[in-house]
């Protein structure tokens, strides 16, 4: 039996979910979903994707009590298909979080109508990375359009981490929580580290492939950003925006090319993290690409710690490095992975104050990126620019 795709959460109807479940051998034969409740979850939050908790009741069997539904931000959906970030996520659970040295939600159900073209996705993007600069802006505007066109679907249910609690990107958690997140996190970089494991999958493309088009969209966002967000932007902010414009695109080259690759989550934030029993669980994989480890970790202390003095900075790095090394990677030292790093927090500053692409949404969502920002801004503003310029050539 073909399942139909879901397109918004009315659509998860107990006649769909009892067959879902059957389908992926959650359910009985016999078993039924009776009845299901719908609790929105994140409103204001998720950029990409529709999240809800689905309470469910059966008759003749058992399956899970609950579950989340993921489906696209209809909003935001455009953005989302010119990430490929949905059947990014899926394609990941599909083949690769059941093996995975790092917890992850378990997958019920996924499902999204497949397209040739992208499965083509990074070829096209490395045309797009080498069209002169003048033509990225119109590319990429070319690109949305396209994705906006099209009305692909995509669902996903998986594990509720009710039980679990939950980690808060506004609020942010010690440096010693975040130590246990690196750990964490350290287990997935080392296992597929510099391996072949990440080549030859179409979903899991390189993060400098559009190192090209995420410069110029950053440059094209600068005058709105430094406007609406001026009470943050520092002098060592404005000093790492002001470099990035000029020294961006080779920034992101220059770390992917000196650092060895793995498999990253690229969106690794409080928000995409929870713990149970004092461990961390990961999840939204949408983003996930091969690349840097340091991008990962930039990524994640550039928000998740209110007050991180420099020196908890440095110790972090080591323990993560440590971390590595208990693991069997020998091959990194501490001065390349801070060199990393430091290109990895101005990398992901490229991404992260590229306002305009997509509805944060009043509330939370906008106060969420102020207190990024905010945090952002300290941690570029303590780089030394000019001798990242004159190691890397950046």
């Amino acid at each position: 039996m073909t399942l139909s795709i879901p397109e918004r959460l009315d659509d998860l109807t107990p006649e769909w979910l009892t067959a879902a479940l059957r389908a992926s051998g959650e359910l009985g034969a016999a078993g039924e979903v009776t009845s299901v409740d719908r609790q929105i979850l994140g409103e204001g939050e998720g950029f990409l994707g529709d999240l809800a908790r689905l309470t469910l009741s059966y008759e003749g069997g058992e399956g899970p009590a609950t579950v989340i539904a993921k489906l696209p931000k209809l909003a935001n959906r455009a953005m989302g298909e010119l990430l490929g970030a949905y059947e990014r996520e899926s394609c990941f659970y599909d083949e690769v979080a059941a093996d995975l040295p790092l917890a992850t939600p378990r997958m019920y159900y996924g499902d999204f109508d497949r397209d040739a073209a992208s499965e083509r996705q990074e070829m096209a993007l490395k045309l797009a990375d080498r069209t002169p600069r003048f033509l990225s802006a119109r590319m990429t505007q070319l690109g949305m359009w396209v994705s906006g066109r099209k009305k692909r679907r995509y669902i996903l249910l998986i594990e509720d981490l009710g039980d679990a609690e939950p980690g808060d990107q506004l609020t942010g958690i010690s440096p010693e929580r975040c130590a246990t997140v690196l750990a964490s996190v350290a287990r997935m970089h080392a296992t597929f580290w510099n391996s072949t494991a990440v080549e030859n999958r179409f979903w899991l493309m390189p993060l400098s492939i559009d190192a090209r088009i995420r410069n110029s969209l950053f440059q094209d966002s600068q005058l709105v950003f430094r406007e609406q967000f001026a009470h943050l932007v520092d002098d060592g902010f404005a000093k790492a925006l002001s470099w990035a414009a000029a020294h961006g695109e080779d920034a992101v080259r220059g770390l992917y090319r000196e650092a060895p690759v793995t498999l990253i989550h690229c969106d690794l934030r409080l928000d995409n993290v929870a713990f149970r029993d004092g461990q961390p669980i990961v999840f939204d994989w949408q983003l996930v690409r091969r690349g840097p480890a340091a991008y990962d970790v930039a990524y994640f202390l550039s928000g998740a710690c209110p007050d991180l003095a420099a020196e908890d900075e440095a110790e972090l790095l080591r323990g993560y490095l440590a971390a590595l090394e208990e693991l069997g990677v020998r091959d990194y030292s501490f001065e390349a992975l801070e060199r990393d790093y430091h290109l990895g927090l101005l990398t992901a500053m490229q991404t992260l104050t590229a306002t305009g692409l997509v509805d944060m949404g009043e509330g939370r969502g906008l106060h969420l990126m102020e207190a990024w920002y905010e945090r952002l801004g300290a941690r570029v503003g303590g780089i030394d620019l000019d001798g990242l310029l004159a190691e890397t050539g950046a």
